[in-house]
């Protein structure tokens, strides 16, 4: 007879589990994806569908099913053996002790709650009516469990109290609130409109409160503001749980169990600012539509995001914070090397209303998403006069630190003799104005300059943990040097004839100088060499022996190490670029941009290759 363990990985396939979490892509006879536990840009993270084991070449971490979930969402064993027995559908017949933890008390507690609440939305004919009226279908509501909280100071804690858990169990779930001088508890959420927020797994972790009405001592008429759902005084629009042990509101994405499978197919997310406007957005057919959750985006956020999509499509409201935030989204994903883009609704409506107005409106609105720069260069030339000074001042002010942000010299080119001629002045002076503002990725972080890449602040200006944001190009260089000591000597021949390597540190570019030296030489790579070489190989189950698999591993490295080399080449150019300006050197900007076009060149061809 199997154990539980045995039999939940017998019934879970451990590439179709682990693409919920990770956009994974076929390599020969194994999946491989950038690494969930590191950052990088270069899939240094392999599952191996025979072994039904994972490994990552970068962070040395590995194992089975339990290990990636345990990693993943930080659980212990046992919470990972509850959690994956309930995906496979397996009941634990012996529940031990451990299980019991406090974490599985608070998603026991909030499950029970999201029921109590969509229970109470069934019976309140006003709640009903509300979200009818808001534009829900009852499908939906049902699909994203929307519910309703009454009107009562101990409605659901006493309900909660009644199913056996503690009035210290709920505060501590965020749902109650202490009275320190009166030693009571009250419920958090009061005559609101409630919307369970799931973790990854699809596990209740807390709530978001739309408030709906005082109840006015009866079920019948609610006053014209009730029926609005406009706030009422003294009363915050949303409430949202507290930060608890299983709720960190920097770290969740609403929706986000729910779009992920989307999202990854699609290559894309949809980013929206409420969870009217996300449960709508996925009414209309747009199912990869998440939103943020009581909180400004965040990099956690955006890092899960990103193991599952290349493409970001922001749509915020169109008021002034709404805008405040739509630029600050868009700094934060540029660190995070998204192609990003704008979903604009001409009418001014946000998501919500657009969908209740005509699904079609926000189906094309995402559709015809504009890149960033081309979004806000339509934007300043409709907002401002170009023939004026002061327009001219103004439309710079708003794109050139989105121009400044391109990463690609061509585009960079292209926009600034696009504003050249639309605002009839020289293309001198905009590259210099270019030169001299911070991109928006480096206002955002309060004006600091920097190499883009992988790191960014945080809501409270921390900086993001030093292990995720250092060693990406490290790391890809070493794997590179691995498998450079495991294949044969005629690859290596073939493949470092031509290449545009460069390695940071002396000692890795020394070592592989003498390899490529030999391999002038028309000599055999000396033993020495070779034994340098074999301190860089780690061990894996992923590449094994299998010959054939770490060529083509090689050659998929050797390639992007090239294009990283390239990428640094270009960005030393652009700075170059910037100080012969200053300098008035033409003749050496002409040089350097063509060197530019050049480097574009190889960067494209090493792209499709």
């Amino acid at each position: 007879m199997l154990s539980p363990v045995e039999e939940i990985k017998s019934r879970l396939d451990i590439v179709e589990f682990i693409q919920g979490y990770v956009r994974l892509q076929k390599a020969g006879a194994n999946f491989r994806a950038n690494c969930p536990f590191h950052g990088e840009k270069t899939p240094s993270f392999f599952v191996t569908p025979s072994r039904q084991m994972w490994h990552c070449f970068g962070c040395s971490k590995g194992g089975d099913i339990f290990q990636f979930i345990m990693e993943m969402e930080g659980h212990d064993f046992p919470e990972a053996l509850k959690l994956l027995a309930a995906r496979a559908g397996i009941a634990l017949t012996r529940e031990d002790p451990r299980i019991r933890s406090e974490r599985n008390r608070l998603y026991d507690i909030n499950e029970e709650a999201a029921r109590i609440f969509q229970q109470c939305f069934s019976n309140h004919t006003g709640a009903k009516e509300y979200i009818a009226k808001r534009g829900l279908n009852e499908e939906t509501v049902a699909k994203f469990r929307v519910g309703f909280a009454p009107q009562s100071w101990d409605f659901l804690l006493n309900a909660l109290i009644k199913k056996g858990f503690t009035k210290e169990d709920i505060e501590r779930a965020g749902l109650a609130i202490k009275n320190q001088e009166k030693g009571s508890w009250y419920d958090r959420f009061r005559s609101r409109i409630m919307f369970p927020i799931a973790d990854i797994s699809g596990r209740v972790i807390g709530f978001g409160g739309r408030i709906f009405a005082q109840e006015s001592g009866g079920s019948e008429a609610y006053s014209a503001q009730i029926s609005e759902g406009k706030s009422t005084e003294g009363q915050a629009k949303y409430i949202n749980t507290p930060q608890t042990m299983i709720y960190d509101k920097s770290s969740v994405l609403y929706a986000f169990d729910i779009a992920k499978q989307d999202i990854r197919i699609r290559n894309q997310a949809v980013l929206v600012e409420g969870y009217m406007d996300c449960v709508m957005s996925h009414q209309a057919g747009v199912t990869h539509t998440v939103a943020v959750s009581g909180t400004a985006l965040t990099p956690r956020q955006l890092q899960m995001l990103r193991r599952l999509c290349d493409t970001i499509v922001c749509s915020f409201d169109t008021d002034a914070a709404g805008e405040s935030a739509t630029r600050r989204s868009l700094a934060l994903a540029s660190e995070f090397d998204f192609e990003r883009r704008v979903a604009h609704i001409h009418t001014g409506k946000d998501p919500a209303d657009a969908v209740r107005e005509s699904p079609a409106l926000w189906q094309v609105a995402v559709k015809e998403a504009k890149p960033v720069v081309d979004f806000y260069v339509e934007k300043a030339f409709a907002q401002f006069d170009p023939a004026t000074a002061s327009g001219k001042k103004s439309i710079t002010d708003m794109v050139l630190p989105f121009v400044a942000d391109l990463f690609d010299a061509i585009q960079q080119d292209h926009w600034t003799r696009q504003l050249a001629s639309r605002l009839d002045v020289s293309e001198t002076s905009i590259r210099s104005e270019l030169a001299r503002r911070p991109s928006i990725t480096e206002a955002n972080r309060g004006g600091q300059g920097g190499t883009p890449g992988l790191r960014t602040q945080t809501e409270n200006s921390q900086r993001v943990e030093p292990q995720y944001i250092q060693g990406r190009r490290e790391l890809l260089e070493e794997k590179f040097l691995t498998l450079l000591a495991m294949v044969p000597e005629e690859v290596r021949e073939r493949e470092l004839k031509e290449h545009h390597i460069i390695f940071r540190s002396a000692e890795k570019q020394n070592l592989f100088a003498l390899v490529t030296a030999s391999l002038t030489s028309g000599a055999s790579t000396s033993a020495s060499v070779v034994q340098d070489l074999e301190m860089f190989k780690f061990k894996s189950e992923v590449i094994g022996s299998d010959i054939e698999h770490v060529d083509q591993e090689f050659l998929i490295c050797k390639r992007d190490l090239e294009r990283e080399c390239i990428k640094e080449k270009m960005q030393e150019r652009q700075e170059e670029i910037a100080q012969k300006e200053k300098e008035g050197s033409h003749a050496a900007v002409n040089d350097l941009l063509k060197d530019m076009v050049n480097l574009n060149k190889i960067l494209k061809q090493l792209s499709v290759s």
